[in-house]
């Protein structure tokens, strides 16, 4: 989130940060509680870094669908697009995961991998 943030501070670029919940295939019926706490999860990570970059409008969306389209739609009109990487994916060994390599064919922008620590 960090590298995001830094930037977009250096271009005076908006930061549109998103979350993409795939539900399963059963439908809950804590639909939107879980919607409700992805967003509550989307503004804890950035609550400290909006401060420590006070010039960045931040967005938050949580979108509900397959990962790699709906980030590939929201990263339409992006600058680039920055994806967290955990590494814990079918793709082991591999350097990225499932997600930006479907997002290496998909999006239109230059896609950054971050390693999530």
């Amino acid at each position: 989130m960090a590298f995001a943030f830094d930037e977009a501070d250096l271009r005076g670029a908006t930061l549109r940060v998103v979350h993409v919940w795939q539900p399963p295939l059963i439908v809950l019926d804590a639909e939107e509680e879980a919607l409700r706490a992805r967003h509550t999860l989307l503004s804890e990570a950035t609550a400290g870094l909006s401060e420590k970059y006070p010039d960045v409008h931040v967005t938050h969306e949580v979108l509900t669908g397959h990962p790699v389209e709906e980030l590939a739609r929201a990263a339409e009109h992006a600058l680039a697009v920055v994806v967290g990487r955990r590494g814990r994916g079918g793709y082991t060994g591999m350097r990225i995961g499932s997600v930006v390599h479907g997002l290496l064919h998909r999006a239109h922008c230059p896609v950054i991998t971050v390693p999530t620590g």
